[in-house]
């Protein structure tokens, strides 16, 4: 096969000994000379579309790879098996599990396949070679397949070894949060076990209220959202900026009295301006969100923003 040869050595060496029929062809092998190859034991196909070079090891990683790469474009290592890769507590090799996008058909024996809807909301990672879930997607579809203490344990290394701080667990349940959607309560409730920790971090409180709304079905406000009242800039914590609806979040600093003026006649400001604001406390999203929810549905729906 001429030059091929070597480039087809240079594909599976990147990829624990295999290539995909998509690149053997980007090289130049014609599928004649596939078919040679195979007949004459040199190549070994071991999924749709994938091959594996003779002579080299097979090993749960390329089992691994073999699957996401006949699963085609956009597949990527999820769930258990990218907490495997990724090494994280409590997380070993088991079964091939992986995430194609919504549309995609992808079925083998011994093979945990996840369609996902919202799979472009990430960029993979690559462990080993292989196109992987980033941790805190991971941790995110782990809630949905494994008990809490697992997360847990798994978030808690995580963490430890600078994989993912709060900032990036936050962005991943904002980013992914939805009425129903697989995961999203187990990690939440594990951020709210560490409010002290999360409370602190830029936004920490107004992103855990938004992701809470949303997950409750409401539309996603817009965090620190900033209006203009007479010259003036007025960041408000959360809003719904078409039905005029402000949220405001109490946290501890707001019982300092000097920060207790300010707010007063800030408030003020931006219910003449025809806002409704509603106000929340630390201890009401912790312990009463039902009512944080309620009470920000009832305003929504006489705004005609919510059913």
């Amino acid at each position: 096969m001429d030059d091929s040869d070597a480039d087809v050595a240079r594909l599976a060496a990147r990829q624990h000994g295999l290539v995909t029929l998509r690149q053997l062809r980007g090289v130049g092998v014609a599928p004649g000379a596939v078919r040679q190859r195979v007949e004459s034991g040199r190549w070994r196909r071991v999924d749709s579309g994938v091959y594996r070079i003779a002579g080299v090891p097979v090993t749960w990683r390329s089992e691994v790879l073999a699957r996401v790469l006949s699963a085609g474009q956009g597949a990527v290592a999820s769930h258990r098996t990218a907490a495997a890769l990724w090494e994280l507590d409590g997380c070993r090799p088991g079964a091939p599990e992986l995430t194609i996008p919504q549309g995609r058909r992808y079925r083998r024996a011994g093979v945990r396949t996840h369609v996902s809807a919202d799979l472009h909301l990430v960029t993979p990672a690559v462990r080993d070679g292989i196109p992987t879930t980033p941790v805190g997607r991971t941790l995110l579809d782990l809630g949905a397949v494994v008990d809490r203490s697992r997360v847990h344990l798994a978030l808690d290394d995580a963490q430890r070894r600078k994989l993912i701080d709060w900032d990036g667990v936050l962005d991943t349940l904002a980013a992914h949060a939805r009425r129903g959607r697989d995961g999203v309560a187990t990690l939440r409730s594990i951020v709210d076990e560490h409010d002290a920790d999360v409370a602190v971090t830029d936004s920490g409180f107004e992103r855990l209220v938004a992701i809470l709304l949303v997950a409750a079905g409401l539309p996603r406000p817009v965090v620190q959202h900033r209006i203009v009242i007479g010259g003036r800039t007025i960041r408000i914590d959360l809003a719904y900026p078409a039905a005029r609806i402000a949220i405001e979040l109490d946290g501890g600093i707001h019982l300092r009295r000097d920060v207790w003026e300010t707010d007063r006649p800030r408030q003020n400001a931006v219910v003449l301006e025809g806002w409704t604001v509603l106000r929340f406390t630390w201890h009401t999203y912790r312990h009463h969100p039902d009512r944080l929810v309620s009470d920000v549905r009832r305003a929504l729906r006489r705004s005609g923003l919510a059913a």
